[in-house]
């Protein structure tokens, strides 16, 4: 029992330490963005700052619960939002850490502190990061029309290879944990069953429908972001500028080496409209990635102080 207290209480310890770590990178990221506030006191691109900040913020909060149906759907236990929120928030600050894995496998914290098996928290987590992916490649899809094909031919190749890779892997793995692990993955795979029985679909249909919801609003946030600092772009333009911002979401997503922020981003939407807003789009990708920082941030303060106000009221 002594045993198990002090390895909780160095497991705190280390997550305080990274999230110090975190924390610096932070800083770091800013720094390194070489921002000039001239560029950024136009009213428009304060708006468009604003407008993006204050709908992540409320993103990332939200975007707990569905991963959270996921948890509870698997897990089969009722894990209140008061206990997964404040390690969802804290975990998200991860990925400024060198290897974006760091945010997901931080998410595992709620293991421990529920006291059910990493095993379904680390299921919901790639079950969230699936249907993340999905959704957004389905509504980048739908913005850029015919230019998809052209953005295709250009990075699907890359997709494709990091695509067949990862399947390749989960199969290997898969077959080794099997033929090493067979009791224990036959009785995971009967446990999980469970989570897809009627009495569940709900739950899970509700995590899932979430992702929809959750791109629809930040396809329309960029939209209107992209409407305040490229004013000059038609209504076409404007939507391919959007689709193209998600899409290279999900190319830096996948591509080890290719993180989805400056650089990435602004090549992936030159290249669907051309140089001739290149000014006004390298300056929407900073403002969003500003933004992305800052909400991180404040989600992250935002779960601090929730969690421990539910801490002293259940101590109370």
């Amino acid at each position: 029992m002594k045993d198990k207290i002090n390895l909780k209480k160095l497991l705190k310890l280390a997550g305080h330490l990274v999230v110090i770590l975190a924390l610096a990178f932070v800083v770091k990221k800013i720094i390194d963005m070489d921002i000039k506030l001239r560029d950024l006191s136009a009213p428009r691109v304060i708006g468009a700052f604003a407008l993006s900040f204050v709908i992540q913020t409320a993103q990332i909060i939200i975007a707990c619960f569905p991963w959270l149906m996921f948890t509870r759907s698997l897990s089969g236990r009722k894990i209140p939002y008061s206990a997964a929120m404040p390690v969802y928030t804290q975990s998200n600050i991860y990925k400024y850490l060198p290897g974006n894995v760091f945010q997901y496998v931080g998410r595992n914290k709620l293991a421990a502190d529920m006291d059910i098996s990493h095993v379904d928290v680390a299921c919901a987590t790639i079950l969230d990061v699936f249907f993340c992916v999905f959704w957004t490649g389905v509504i980048s899809v739908i913005l850029l029309g015919g230019k998809i094909a052209e953005l295709l031919e250009k990075y699907g190749k890359n997709l494709l290879i990091v695509g067949a890779a990862g399947i390749l892997l989960l199969i290997v793995v898969f077959v080794a944990v099997r033929l090493k692990f067979r009791d224990k993955v036959r009785s995971y795979l009967s446990r999980y069953s469970k989570a897809f029985e009627k009495s569940n679909r709900p739950q899970l249909l509700s995590g899932i429908f979430y992702y929809f919801v959750h791109n629809c609003v930040s396809a329309a946030m960029y939209l209107g972001c992209v409407a305040l600092i490229v004013p000059e772009a038609g209504t076409r333009e404007l939507f391919a500028l959007t689709g193209a911002f998600l899409f290279a979401w999900i190319i830096g997503f996948v591509t080890p080496g290719a993180p989805g922020g400056i650089g990435i981003r602004e090549g992936v939407m030159l290249f669907v409209c051309g140089d001739q807003y290149a000014d006004r789009i390298v300056l929407f990708v900073l403002v969003m990635r500003i933004a992305s920082v800052f909400a991180d941030v404040t989600a992250f303060i935002i779960g601090k102080i929730y969690g421990k106000a539910r801490k002293d009221v259940r101590c109370g």
